[in-house]
């Protein structure tokens, strides 16, 4: 076997083992009430601001706090930023500037880089996700990538090869550092950081 070949399935191995041992968090988030009101064939747009909402909590927190320590491994982050996108959506579908600014930010603690990557892994994770929200509020509701849904929208026809990209850098720093176990902790951690955030600011 040669190396590359080696370090390929070094890689594929470790990616299967992280879906894997993150799969029970990460059903448990798409069970979350909020989670599944934003697929209801009957999503209002108040369901679609609350679940935003809830989302840009975490999504800036991520690239305020996170972002800074992984970026001499996710070196295109430039690229990822998306709470923007989230308020642009929460404008164009109602939203005060006001209201937008009073919404609650959630604060990731972390010790690691590996740990700081599981969470990225989570919440760039999502975009892919976010394929299939896109469709139904674009049917259900008739939002848009320029108006409403820029956020759902994420990379548009970069998305899978963004993904690929983050994927690839992953595995090669956890082949590097051997710091599988604090990757797959961390993201385990965050889907069910994420579960309980979505429950709390839901109700709120």
């Amino acid at each position: 076997m040669s190396e590359v070949t080696a370090f390929d399935t070094e890689q594929e191995l470790f990616f299967k083992r992280l879906r894997q041992e993150t799969a029970e968090s990460h059903q448990k988030l798409e069970d979350n009430p909020l989670s599944k009101a934003i697929l209801s064939p009957c999503v209002s747009v108040k369901d679609y601001q609350t679940y935003l909402a809830a989302l840009f909590g975490v999504t800036i927190a991520c690239e305020d706090h996170v972002f800074p320590a992984i970026s001499h491994v996710i070196t295109d982050l430039p690229d990822r930023y998306k709470s923007r996108l989230i308020i642009d959506d929460l404008l164009a579908t109602g939203l005060s500037e006001a209201e937008i600014d009073a919404l609650p930010v959630y604060r990731f603690e972390f010790s690691t880089v590996a740990e700081a990557l599981g969470i990225m892994y989570v919440l760039e994770g999502s975009t892919l996700g976010g394929k299939i929200l896109y469709r139904h509020v674009h049917e259900v509701l008739g939002l848009t990538p320029e108006k409403g849904a820029s956020y759902f929208w994420g990379y548009g026809a970069q998305t899978g090869n963004l993904w690929k990209s983050f994927i690839s850098s992953l595995t090669q720093f956890v082949d590097e550092r051997e710091e599988r176990d604090g990757v797959i902790g961390s993201a385990k951690k965050t889907f069910t950081i994420i579960d309980n955030w979505l429950g709390q600011t839901g109700r709120s």
